[in-house]
């Protein structure tokens, strides 16, 4: 790696980084408005840096607070991101130290921060030679996450709150969904490991869900044997489990509501019968997009509808669905692990309009769902707001709701937790994500 190369990383990162905390930006658009400078052998450190400084924000600013005789400006807040990528690469990176400070002083002439490359080397020197320790410890240093959602977390859970914040710090690993229409897991993982020249034992294991594979490190897509046939797709283990408690022992006429970005549609279309019927919609033509591609992959050809849920009579044909999974939109705070970045974009007043939003669309669909149907609420959050909050709400609203129970596999039902009207799967459990699950279902 040539060192314009390197510096041109330090530089993005911190380009990346200042966009998610400052401007509020998704690490994912970030990204992908930088990525297209970086040279393909040097993204996979270019996203380390990025998803771990953001992931330790809090702790890293803190360990640069103590060296601060002033608070950094505003305008000069590059300045402070560019100090905590630096921090993260000598306290979580093998890379080494001089490298890391040469490196960085470099990046902040490229980021027109010249003046301050003597204040750069100068607190990363003093951090070198100090006990890296952060003096006064608050919660948000500690935990690595906004006050509110600490507080909120310990509310919801007061005897898992500490591991639920411990593990939201962890990456996350890569799942896989095998396509059972074409192969099966074990098939699978063995010719992942022929085509890799990986033994199967250091690779992954088949996960409890049906068709799922969770791999002990991340492979590329292009990696992957036939991704691009449709003989398996990227989906967390959680994630997997909302199409398995839908279609237990059922099928019928389907509806996959809030469908994008596809990974449950495609789910259900290779686990039905011919004579079932599924329709998808999506409110977002862009990420109706993503259906579509999805399903083309898959070898799939479905019409997409684009559509308001609430606005019923705009797409609904009158006639009634056996089945409906309501992956609804949430605050995603069960998938921090993946998306760092949501622990800054997310503000507390967001949760109380997820549930209001949860709420009307629930009371929409109910009306489409026929007698003795069942469906499946979804989030992945993990807020009593967002999930029981909203099932309490909407039982007050109906009196003909009937709780069904998950028909899951024992190994994953005993680790979840059980809550008043549904089931929580905790980050971490299992190496998967966190996920809330209600099984509705229409009394006759």
């Amino acid at each position: 790696m040539e060192n314009k190369d390197s510096v041109l990383i330090r530089a993005k990162s911190s380009d990346v980084v200042h966009s998610v905390i400052y401007k509020k930006v998704s690490l994912d658009k970030a990204i992908h408005d930088a990525i297209k400078k970086i040279h393909g052998n040097d993204v996979s450190l270019f996203k380390n840096i990025c998803y771990g400084t953001i992931r330790f924000h809090w702790e890293l600013k803190s360990k640069i607070k103590r060296f601060l005789k002033t608070p950094i400006r505003k305008r000069d807040k590059i300045v402070q991101i560019l100090l905590e990528t630096a921090i993260f690469q000598i306290d979580r990176t093998r890379i080494p130290n001089h490298a890391v400070v040469s490196l960085t002083v470099e990046a902040a002439k490229k980021l027109k921060k010249k003046n301050h490359t003597a204040f750069i080397n100068g607190i990363l020197r003093a951090y070198l030679r100090s006990n890296k320790k952060i003096n006064d410890i608050e919660d948000e240093s500690e935990f690595n996450h906004p006050i509110w959602m600490i507080q909120k977390i310990k509310k919801d859970w007061p005897d898992h709150w500490k591991i639920i914040l411990e593990s939201n710090n962890e990456k996350a690993p890569m799942w896989l969904r095998v396509n059972p229409k074409k192969i099966t897991a074990n098939k699978y993982i063995d010719m992942i490991a022929s085509e890799n020249n990986v033994s199967k034992s250091n690779l992954g294991y088949i996960g409890d869900c049906k068709y799922s594979v969770c791999l002990k490190n991340p492979i590329q897509i292009d990696s992957l044997p036939k991704f691009y046939d449709g003989y398996v797709s990227i989906q967390d283990g959680a994630a997997q489990l909302a199409v398995e408690c839908l279609l237990n022992g059922k099928d019928g006429r389907i509806l996959d509501a809030c469908a994008a970005p596809g990974g449950k549609t495609g789910q259900i279309l290779e686990n039905i019968v011919e004579s079932s019927q599924l329709t998808a919609i999506e409110i977002d033509p862009l990420r109706a997009k993503l259906i579509d591609q999805n399903l083309e992959r898959l070898g799939y050809k479905k019409d997409i509808l684009i559509n308001d849920l609430n606005d019923i009579e705009s797409w609904w044909d009158s006639e009634f669905f056996d089945l409906i999974l309501l992956d609804a939109p949430c605050s995603s705070s069960g998938v921090i692990r993946r998306h760092p970045d949501i622990k800054h974009l997310r503000k507390v007043s967001d949760i109380s309009a997820y549930h209001k939003k949860q709420l009307k669309i629930l009371n929409s669909l109910w009306g489409t769902l026929s007698k003795n149907g069942r469906m499946i609420y979804v989030t992945c959050s993990l807020f009593r707001e967002e999930n029981d909050d909203v099932i309490n709400q909407f039982k007050k609203k109906h009196d003909n709701v009937a709780h069904g129970d998950l028909l899951l596999n024992n190994n994953i039902k005993k680790q979840m937790i059980k809550t008043e009207y549904g089931y929580q799967v905790l980050p971490g459990i299992m190496n998967m994500d966190g996920f809330y699950f209600a099984c509705l279902e229409k009394k006759n």
